[in-house]
C-alpha cells in the first residue's frame, strides 16, 4: 500500500509549529506519515489503528504518539472521534527543565527510531476529562490571535505534556523493562496470531510473572492477550471472506480458531453480522457477479458456468 505524507497541517503555522484538531467522527484513512510528532486521545467511539506492523484495537480512553514519519492509518468501527496534536519540538522553544529528563517522556516523545510500534497507553474516564479539557484549551486558544499568544500556546502544550507523562508513568510505562517485554510480545502476537497462544508462554518471553504480565498488557493495550489476539483472527478473517472463495469453515480454521461455531458467534461479536452476511455484503466476487449482470444473456450464461463457485444473492 503506498504511503501518503501529510504537510498540509502545518502550512499556515511554520512560525510555531503546533496544531490540534478535533474529529468528531473520523473517516477511514490510508497508511500515512506526519512531518511532526502526533499525540493521539481517543475520547468516544471504537476503530483501530493501522500500521505496516500491525493493527491495535482502539477504544475511549487510549492515547498513543506517532513518531514522526512512522506510517498509520485508521479503520472505523464505531463512530471513532479523536483529538490529534502534532508539533515539531525542534522548531519550539520548550523549556529544558525536569520534563525532558523523565525517563516517561523519553518514552513517549523520543522514541527509538527502530521500534516497531507506537508508545501507547489506557486512561480511565477521570484522567480522560482532564487531558480532553485540555486539548479543548489549546485548540481555542490556537484559533485565536492573542496577545503573546505564542507564549499561551507553549505553555498550555507544556501542562499537557506534564499531564501525559505523569499518567503513562503511573500506568506503570516508566519501566522500560515492562515496556519492552510487551513490546516483544506484541511484536510476536502481530504474526503468529493464527497459532495457537499460550499465556504462559507469552509471560515467559516478556519475563513477567502471568498476573503481572496480564496487568501490563491490559494497561498499555486497553484489552486482555486474547481480545487482542481475537481482533487480529478477526480481521484476517474479514480479509479472507472479501478477497477468497474459500470456505468459511476453512477460513475459519486458518484463522486460528478450533471452532467454526465459535468463530461465528466472536465474528458477530465483533463485527455485527455473520460471515456469511458479511462475504455477501463485501466479497469482491458477490460484487462483480452483480456488475455482470448487465452483460448479454449468453456471455453472462458462460460467465456463470465458469464461476459456479460464485456467491449468489
Amino acid at each position: 500500500m503506498e504511503t501518503k505524507t501529510s504537510t498540509y497541517l502545518f502550512q499556515n503555522t511554520t512560525d510555531f509549529p503546533i496544531r490540534v484538531t478535533v474529529m468528531e467522527d473520523q473517516n477511514p484513512t490510508e497508511l500515512h506519515t506526519h512531518e511532526g510528532v502526533e499525540l493521539v486521545c481517543i475520547y468516544a467511539g471504537e476503530g483501530v489503528h493501522l500500521t505496516e506492523y500491525g493493527n491495535m484495537p482502539l477504544k475511549s480512553g487510549d492515547i498513543f504518539v506517532i513518531p514522526r514519519g512512522f506510517a498509520h492509518g485508521y479503520e472505523v468501527k464505531k463512530k471513532l472521534s479523536l483529538f490529534n496534536l502534532l508539533f515539531i519540538p525542534e522548531r519550539l522553544p520548550m523549556p529544558q527543565l525536569d520534563l525532558c529528563q523523565l525517563t516517561g517522556f523519553q518514552q513517549l516523545f523520543m522514541p527509538s527510531q527502530t521500534r516497531k510500534n507506537c508508545p501507547f497507553f489506557h486512561i480511565g474516564p477521570e484522567e480522560l476529562a482532564s487531558v480532553v479539557f485540555s486539548l479543548r484549551e489549546l485548540l481555542t486558544e490556537s484559533e485565536n490571535i492573542a496577545p503573546a499568544y505564542r507564549t499561551y500556546r507553549l505553555g498550555l502544550l507544556m501542562v499537557l505534556l506534564c499531564k501525559l507523562t505523569r499518567l503513562y508513568s503511573v500506568s506503570g510505562k516508566e519501566d522500560e523493562h515492562l515496556q519492552e517485554g510487551i513490546n516483544k510480545v506484541l511484536e510476536y502476537l502481530n504474526i503468529h496470531f493464527r497459532e495457537k497462544i499460550k499465556v504462559d508462554s507469552l509471560s515467559k518471553s516478556s519475563r513477567m510473572s502471568r498476573s503481572n504480565f496480564l496487568r501490563v498488557f491490559k494497561l498499555m493495550t486497553g484489552v486482555s492477550p486474547l481480545q487482542y489476539v481475537l481482533h487480529l483472527r478477526i480481521n484476517y478473517a474479514c480479509r479472507e471472506l472479501q478477497e477468497t472463495r474459500r470456505g468459511i469453515t476453512e477460513i475459519a480454521y486458518d484463522s486460528g480458531f478450533e471452532d467454526s461455531n465459535y468463530f461465528s458467534r466472536t465474528f458477530r461479536k465483533f463485527i455485527g453480522m455473520t460471515p456469511r452476511e458479511y462475504r455477501l455484503r463485501n466479497s469482491l466476487f458477490t460484487i462483480r457477479k452483480t456488475r455482470e449482470h448487465d452483460l448479454p444473456s449468453a456471455a453472462a450464461q458462460a460467465d456463470s458456468q465458469s464461476n459456479a463457485a460464485i456467491p449468489q444473492r
